[in-house]
């Protein structure tokens, strides 16, 4: 009888560890050049401030995460932020994200190059 509860409990607590653990992997690429890779781009989780950086290929990998729903918040210099909902499952879930250039008009920069402007001729008086 000894023998029979033993496996019982070994079998449940088995089967509870591999129901928690999922895995987030896939590829960061730029929207406006044939989705190239982006090399070393930033994506981090949210909910648990986990981040990684893309490879030469672009490709990020998140694993042993709880079951349950996160989001990925996806930087790169002079790109726009992109924060994507996920839910993962007790498998491997893949993903595709694509980021765009950030708009900067010409407006904006002739502004921020006025107040640079202005700053260091203050401080130099």
């Amino acid at each position: 009888m000894k023998h029979i509860i033993y496996i019982a409990i070994f079998f449940l607590s088995a089967l509870s560890f591999a129901q928690e653990a999922g895995s987030i992997s896939g590829k960061i690429l730029d929207f406006e050049s044939n989705s190239e890779p982006l090399i070393f781009a930033k994506v981090s989780i949210k909910e648990t401030g986990t981040e990684v950086l893309s490879d030469e290929k672009g490709f990020f990998k998140f694993e042993n995460l709880k079951t349950g729903e996160y989001t990925l918040v996806s930087t790169f210099t002079g790109y726009e932020t992109k924060e994507t909902k996920i839910t993962v499952a007790a498998n491997n879930t893949n993903i595709k994200l694509v980021l765009e250039p950030s708009s900067l008009s010409l407006e904006d920069l002739v502004a921020t190059m006025a107040s640079v402007e202005n700053s260091a001729s203050t401080t130099s008086n």
